[in-house]
């Protein structure tokens, strides 16, 4: 009886012997500061002309509400982002994707690295007049880079020449 019990006792200690040597040790760390591309903040769909844009969306704002951290050679930045989608024109599906990049830069404002992203929501409706109606898409980005000496993020809508004519 003493046996087992010294078995039972110990049992855990060698099942977990494994789970306990891979562990990976995470370092919480201060995330890069974070800007909107000037040129690349504001998206409309796939139009030819302005008075066939049904989408118009725009960049307002961004929080870090999970801290950034290290995990052996890879950082690893969580951002949430706010997109506002305005219906321009007669919208027929409710369901959006939004094409996002972000550039990573280090201190001397030089680009280290882009990811892209595809952001994608929901659009509002009116329930009385049936119209979709200007809504907020929400979304984290999971930023996971070896570009250890990233110290500033800028996110932009993948835009082709086209749409930055129409806007401009």
């Amino acid at each position: 009886m003493k046996q087992l019990f010294i078995f039972i006792l110990f049992l855990p200690l060698l099942g977990c012997g494994n789970i306990i040597k891979n562990k990976q040790t995470s370092i919480d760390f201060n995330c890069p500061r974070v800007f909107f591309s000037s040129d690349d903040r504001i998206y409309i769909d796939n139009s030819i002309s302005l008075d066939d844009i049904t989408i118009k969306a725009e960049f307002n704002n961004y929080a870090t509400n999970k801290k950034c951290q290290l995990q052996e050679n890879l950082a690893v930045i969580p951002l949430d982002i706010l997109i506002v989608a305005k219906p321009m024109n007669n919208l027929e599906e409710s369901f959006i994707t939004l094409p996002v990049y972000i550039s990573l830069l280090d201190d001397n404002d030089e680009i280290l690295e882009t990811q892209y992203f595809s952001v994608s929501g929901i659009m509002n409706k009116n329930t009385e007049t049936n119209i979709f109606m200007e809504s907020d898409i929400t979304d984290r980005l999971r930023i996971v880079t070896q570009q250890l000496e990233t110290t500033q993020l800028v996110l932009g809508f993948m835009l082709d020449k086209e749409k930055k004519n129409l806007l401009n």
